[in-house]
């Protein structure tokens, strides 16, 4: 008898909890304040995270790349092995574009573009005939470019005057950019 109470009492409430429990979430009786919940995406993923992703898929998709270069406050793309990458670049480019940072814009970036050319000038003058404007991208450096005598003695005279400049110029990092 005391079985079957315990059954009857308890079966149900078992039944009730399980359905309860098992029930699609509609997103109705769900609380929040205005009476709506709608859910948002933030980015909280750094510029090199994103970076390292954009570089892992594009290794994923057989173009051999370098890694993302850090410099300071200043993170770039690494370099895609365009030769060896043949004709697998514009397809693994297309598959990872949503990995890739949007282009940094604003003073701060108008400044270092201006800088970057100011840089390249200056290694020209140092003896570096053949070191090229910066591009979209950065300054890419050829091998051969690299390989001229004058180019580490240049670079670090131009460097430190760029980095110099750049101090001395751009807003601090409480300021509105």
């Amino acid at each position: 008898m005391r079985k079957r109470f315990l059954a009857g009492c308890l079966l149900p409430l078992v039944l009730v909890t399980a359905a309860a429990c098992s029930k699609s979430n509609d997103g109705k009786g769900v609380a929040s304040v205005g009476g709506t919940a709608t859910p948002s995406v933030t980015q909280s993923v750094s510029r090199l995270d994103q970076l390292i992703r954009y570089t892992h898929c594009m290794r994923e998709h057989g173009v051999p790349m370098t890694d993302p270069e850090v410099d300071g406050d200043t993170v770039r793309q690494g370099r895609a092995d365009k030769g060896a990458a043949g004709d697998k670049l514009f397809p693994a480019e297309d598959a990872c574009k949503q990995y890739r940072p949007p282009q940094e814009v604003g003073p701060v970036m108008d400044l270092k573009k201006e800088l970057a050319l100011k840089e390249s000038r200056c290694m020209r003058e140092h003896g570096v005939e053949n070191f090229p404007d910066p591009g979209p991208d950065g300054t890419r450096v050829p091998s051969e470019v690299g390989a001229d005598p004058d180019f580490m003695d240049a670079r670090e005279t131009c460097r430190a005057q760029t980095v110099a400049e750049f101090a001395s110029r751009a807003p601090s990092p409480g300021a509105t950019r």
